[in-house]
């Protein structure tokens, strides 16, 4: 299952991607994130390890991933190391006049019977994902 969306942020793209590699902003902009932190210390970069708690269904879902490839002032990327499906996700970052373009790509890899949920799920998901994007927009925006 692949979701992909952009919206452009009136800010600096220095300013969104500061405020995006902040962990512990997770838990403010994404709707059903209720915890975000780091596992690791240092410098944000590859390798770093990171934690969310999502309330999936009212149910209080623990993932924990890594930063898998990071290109200041222009990408990150990330992967699960332990989820109940593995996935991944890549932030790109454009400057477009004095804003940013911010681009989400994210695949959950489902297989065997969880895999014929993957339409449903879809829609579920990419809804939830334009609406956290749109949230991250108005708190830049209004900040």
């Amino acid at each position: 299952m692949h979701i992909q969306h952009s919206v452009i942020i009136r800010k600096p793209l220095e300013e969104v991607e500061t405020y995006l590699i902040d962990i512990s902003n997770n838990c403010v902009w994404q709707e059903d994130v209720t915890e975000s932190g780091l596992l690791t210390d240092g410098v944000i970069g590859k390798g770093t390890k990171a934690f969310e708690v999502r309330n999936i269904m009212n149910f209080p879902l623990r993932t924990e991933w890594k930063i898998t490839a990071y290109q200041p002032g222009s990408s990150f990327s990330f992967a699960s190391t332990s989820s109940v499906a593995p996935y991944e996700g890549t932030f790109n970052l454009e400057a477009v006049d004095m804003s940013t373009k911010v681009t989400f790509s994210f695949t959950i890899f489902h297989s065997g019977f969880n895999a014929l949920f993957d339409p449903f799920m879809q829609g579920i998901f990419s809804r939830r994902f334009r609406k956290n994007l749109e949230t991250l927009m108005t708190i830049l925006e209004n900040s």
